[in-house]
């Protein structure tokens, strides 16, 4: 059995990379609306303590997801470009 290569070929790595980075727009829109609904109103809405702990979940949850995926596109990015970086 020969040697087979586990490296991704570079337009399937660069067409992943940026489908990552794209990635990052809807998830930003979902955490936009997510705030949106978790404001207080005159009208309704969660009261503020809530919110508040709202804020802080999604912020959290939300930033490490986009992290996460601009840290993997850039990483795909480079290895489209042969330049293989160990962790």
């Amino acid at each position: 059995m020969g040697f087979v290569d586990p490296m991704l070929a570079p337009k399937h790595a660069r067409l992943l990379g940026f489908a990552l980075a794209a990635a990052v727009l809807p998830l930003f829109a979902l955490y936009v609306l997510l705030m949106k609904i978790s404001t207080p109103s005159q009208t309704g809405g969660m009261d503020p303590t809530s919110a508040m702990v709202c804020y802080f979940a999604w912020t959290i949850i939300f930033g490490a997801i986009i992290v996460v995926c601009l840290n993997f596109s850039s990483q795909l990015r480079r290895e489209a470009k042969g330049q293989y970086q160990t962790p």
